[in-house]
């Protein structure tokens, strides 16, 4: 069985062997591109190059995109394959191949890869495109399993621009899904049988907003093939939530609830499992969607894509107080299963604590609810329907909950009256954030063309008029509410919008004594920065502007870094193969993504931080040039993927560090090499197939502030090996220096010595342990007790190694025995262990682990756990007989 990190590798590696680049999932915030709330396909980061406002770094590149959908919340857990969070793998074609490579790789996965047998795959067409049906039987597919489509069905239109017709691939899963044949597919009935894996769109024509339609000259290719839905099919999982990039997240929240997980239960379909399942589901999709998003730079709020991360946290957080989750904060202990279960790279420790600080607002929220429930009841001595649905709405208290409250007190909720609010609401508010957002949107277009000036190359201060101030509905004169969300079009400003691997600036503006909190800003479409504010603002009075400085000189520390990096990698790795993939440069750290053959060594990463060294000491100046594309390009000028933000290609800007590098970037950065202080590449990570994401601290501050946090948590750790030592030796000893010497390179030295140290201590580990096993084990000592004529062995006093030689020992001697095993080698960690030639130990264990919060399993012979209770041998015995008399 393939797990669905193998898939997706083999998705990236199939494609990298057709020419295709590969590159790596972007953020889920879009960048430079108001007109999404989410990257919600594969297709969605690359629409510049399709449409030609950027170019491509190649012709054919293929990815692995994480997505966010949330028009249909309600439906997840509900259906088998609805998410908010999910993987679109793709490969894409500009100006490249067309319909019959499309086919032929498309053909060559499906059959040959992925190893699907042919008699399950049916594909549709557009009845039209007789080309692509003559290319499918070219491949191999029989005339019976193509399926023609209508304009309805397999054409890809949306008003004006690029279209075209589209084939999609099926898998049939049998009749225990749906009795019902080909006509689900001939009908386009939704069903749980054919289960669409892959959409290949032809981008053949283009639509001039009148239905007129005209060949293209340069056609393109875009696909999608949900990473879960083919997970699901490879791995036979009933759902999509019954895979293990789901499972281990279920699995996690088994352990804080008496409620079990029921796979079966897609077929049997029990009403009370059913709530149950879906209480689980609810959990694990929104848990991913969230810490992607808070990891993606996202955090809960009252307004646009934070008010989604906020509803899908306390929607979680509601599925788990259904299911009996009493805990204050639950959700956060999940990111570590959810990073688990991916391939990103996700900071646990920083989003555990957003998710943690939401649930206990969230706690509060519920504990202030319980209060105007109780003023309600002490008032009129009921709960008008009405006023449940506001506490539900406005204050986000559970419905379950006012219920449960007044039941308490004999008083029951109309719940079909609720329910009937509830829709109305949903049906008036559904996508009401991405309707907001929409609004917004809409207003930005009716703007004429580029009308503000940045000015923040040379000012971190301005007093600038306003020129648009919207809310998230149309454009208005003020807003009086300090919370209140506007958003801003200056006639001039020092912030820099997120554009070129480089975030927006953080910082303020003042307006007649009311200081106006800068949330975020952005590009719209003709580069005008527009301003996301709260506060008190009136659009006719003009603002002084305030770009936090401390944060800017980062910025610009961390975006000349990544370019001076870029040309050390060109001179550590062979040129050729040396190309940048994407950065992420924030005021704390700064990411760099890049190809390469193999994962880079400590060796190699000493290089570049030594050649980063030189460059910092060479004091090389910075210089500005603008000129066109082709004399940029004349000039050795590089362009990367993420500083290919260009629209008018006789006005870029070169970035010029004097005798190391020129590039063309957008982007604010230090006047001097110097400036950048000290360099650090703190990590290093795989983002798969090649591609690899360097992690960067720079400044003098930066660096000694993690050096010092490394010295501090290896310290913990050779601590902690030294305990686990002397477990086996009580008076081992290993002495260690301890004093932190000042200078950059002399911490390093010192976590050097420490990754010896550590290395030495776990020889000694490994050398202890070897002479624990080779122990010899004496069983004459156990008596058997006889329980309902079973002979029964209760083994107790050894930590857990020799526990299982004691087990084997004497089921060798006694096969007709039950031997069970209980080590308490650390307090409360149980180690539990049940062994029979005859009998069906599983059982047994399965009751008993069940009724002490344990986990584990094995089969009829072994099985092996832990028991996550205390309990004492004698209670244990009384539980063995109670379970043998039964």
């Amino acid at each position: 069985m393939l797990s669905s990190k193998e898939i997706r590798q083999m998705w990236l590696d199939f494609f990298k062997s057709k020419g295709h680049l590969v590159v790596e999932s972007k953020s889920l915030i879009p960048q430079n591109d108001p007109s999404l709330l989410w990257i919600n396909s594969g297709v969605a980061t690359l629409k510049d190059y399709f449409s030609g406002k950027k170019v491509p770094p190649a012709k054919r590149i293929t990815n692995s995109q994480k997505s966010i959908r949330t028009n249909d919340i309600e439906n997840v857990g509900v259906t088998a394959r609805h998410h908010t969070f999910f993987e679109m793998l793709g490969n894409f074609s500009i100006g490249d191949y067309f319909k019959k490579e499309a086919i032929a790789f498309g053909a060559e996965f499906v059959f040959d890869v992925l190893k699907l047998p042919k008699e399950r795959i049916y594909i549709t067409y557009y009845e039209e495109d007789i080309d692509t049906y003559n290319y499918w039987i070219e491949n191999g597919v029989d005339a019976s399993h193509l399926i023609k489509g209508t304009r309805d069905t397999n054409f890809w239109d949306v008003g004006q621009g690029p279209c075209g017709p589209d084939t999609e691939i099926f898998f049939d899963r049998g009749e225990k899904y749906d009795k019902r044949g080909l006509e689900l597919l001939i009908n386009d009935i939704e069903n749980d049988r054919f289960i669409e894996i892959w959409n290949i769109v032809f981008s053949q024509f283009n639509n001039d907003g009148e239905n007129n339609y005209t060949e293209l000259a340069t056609k393109n290719i875009d696909t999608g093939a949900g990473l879960e839905r083919i997970t699901s099919i490879l791995q036979d999982a009933p759902t999509n939530f019954d895979t293990d990039l789901f499972l281990p997240i279920i699995r996690e929240v088994e352990k804080m609830t008496k409620y079990h997980y029921d796979i079966n239960n897609y077929f049997t379909r029990d009403p009370q499992q059913t709530k149950i399942n879906t209480y689980f589901k609810v959990i694990a999709d929104h848990i991913r969607a969230s810490v992607n998003a808070i990891n993606d730079g996202v955090n809960p709020s009252n307004v646009g894509r934070g008010y989604i991360i906020r509803r899908l946290i306390r929607r979680s957080y509601r599925a788990g107080l259904s299911l009996g989750i009493e805990s204050k904060s639950f959700l956060y202990t999940l990111v570590q299963v959810v990073k688990d279960s991916l391939i990103y790279d996700i900071d646990v420790e920083e989003v555990a604590k957003v998710i943690r600080n939401e649930e206990e607002l969230f706690a509060k929220t519920i504990k202030d609810g319980e209060k105007l429930l109780e003023a309600e009841l002490e008032k009129n001595g009921t709960v008008d329907v009405k006023v449940a649905f506001k506490m539900f709405d406005t204050y986000g208290f559970p419905i379950e909950l006012t219920a449960e409250i007044l039941a308490e007190k004999g008083i029951t909720i109309d719940m079909n009256e609720f329910n009937k609010f509830l829709k109305e609401h949903q049906e008036r508010s559904r996508g009401n954030v991405e309707a907001g957002m929409q609004k917004v949107i809409n207003s930005l277009a009716k703007i004429p063309g580029k009308v503000s000036e940045f000015i923040g190359y040379d000012f971190t201060e301005s007093k600038s008029n306003i020129l648009y101030l919207l809310d998230d509905e149309e454009e208005i004169s003020k807003n009086s509410d300090p919370e209140a969300i506007s958003y801003v079009i200056l006639d001039k400003t020092p912030f820099y919008a997120t554009s070129g691997g480089q975030n927006h600036d953080h910082g303020y503006m003042l307006q007649d004594g009311n200081k106006i909190d800068v949330i975020d800003v952005f590009k719209d479409k003709y580069w005008n920065h527009v301003h996301v504010v709260k506060g008190i603002i009136n659009k006719k009075a003009p603002v002084e502007c305030f770009v936090d400085k401390a944060k800017r000189i980062n910025f610009a520390r961390g975006h000349s870094a990544t370019h001076i990096m870029f040309h050390a990698l060109r001179k550590t790795y062979p040129h050729e193969i040396i190309q940048q993939l994407g950065s992420n440069i924030t005021p704390e750290h700064f990411t760099f993504d890049f190809g390469l053959d193999h994962r880079p060594t400590k060796e190699e990463i000493k290089k570049i931080e030594h050649t980063m060294r030189d460059y910092i000491a060479m004091q090389a100046k910075r210089n500005y040039i603008v000129t066109s594309i082709k004399k940029a390009q004349e000039m050795g000028a590089y362009m990367t993927i993420e500083e290919s933000e260009y629209h008018d290609a006789n006005a870029v800007r070169v970035v010029e560090f004097e005798g190391i590098t020129k590039d063309l970037c957008g982007g604010t950065h230090v006047d001097n090499s110097h400036d950048i202080q000290d360099f650090k590449i703190v990590g290093v990570d795989s983002k798969g197939t090649g591609v690899y994401r360097l992690r960067v601290v720079i400044s003098f501050e930066l660096v000694e502030k993690y050096l010092l946090e490394e010295i501090s948590e290896k310290q913990k750790l050779l601590d902690t090996l030294i305990k686990n030592n002397q477990q086996f030796k009580p008076d081992y000893k290993y002495e260690y220096p301890t004093e932190i010497p000042a200078g950059t390179f002399a911490k390093e030295g010192l976590l050097e010595q420490y990754d010896i140290y550590e290395e030495n201590i776990r020889e000694d580990y490994k050398k202890f342990l070897k002479e624990k096993q080779n122990e010899s084990v004496d069983v004459s000592k156990y008596q058997p007790q006889s329980i309902n004529n079973i002979k029964v062995y209760i083994v107790d006093d050894l930590d857990t190694n020799l526990l299982r030689k004691a087990a084997v020992e004497l089921r060798e001697q006694h096969p007709d025995s039950l031997i069970v095993g209980l080590s308490q080698t650390k307090p409360g960690n149980f180690f539990f262990m049940v062994a029979s030639k005859e009998l069906d130990s599983s059982k047994y264990f399965k009751e008993i682990t069940g009724k002490h919060n344990g986990k584990g399993g094995g089969n009829a012979i072994v099985c092996q756990g832990s028991l996550n209770e205390e309990i004492a041998l004698n209670e244990l015995v009384v539980q063995i007989k109670k379970e043998l008399n039964a």
